[in-house]
């Protein structure tokens, strides 16, 4: 069994505390509407059939997490929570990824942490 040492576990600690929540951005491309819960918007894997008005370009990130699936959570969760802003009802998701979030200091050594992404299109479904 390998024990962790305090120095490794302070710097994941850290590695947590210091990405902090999911954020994102918005490029609004089409007609902006009023606020709605982020309960209420959808997801979609591709664009349904019914008819719809794009509205947006979402974008969010997330390095918190203990594993890439909950880093990915976070991230669409601050992706509903863009799309909620500008009325959008739906979202388009593009792929997932991940970039190099920086980096956290333990002792000499630096240590490298991911943050996951996740991008989509905004749309209001009528």
């Amino acid at each position: 069994m390998k024990v962790i040492s305090r120095r490794n576990l302070l710097a994941m600690l850290a590695i947590t505390g210091i990405v902090g929540c999911a954020e994102g951005t918005t490029v609004v491309t089409g007609e902006k509407r009023a606020a709605i819960s982020a309960g209420e918007v959808q997801l979609f894997s591709a664009a349904p059939k019914t008819p719809y008005q794009t509205i947006a370009l979402v974008n969010a990130k997330s390095g918190n997490g203990w594993t890439s699936q909950q880093s990915i959570d976070y991230a669409v969760d601050e992706l509903k929570n863009q799309a909620a802003a500008v009325g959008a009802n739906g979202v388009i998701l593009g792929q997932p990824g991940s970039q190099l979030g920086g980096f956290v200091m333990s002792g000499s050594v630096a240590i490298p942490y991911d943050e996951k992404t996740v991008s989509g299109i905004a749309i209001y479904i009528q």
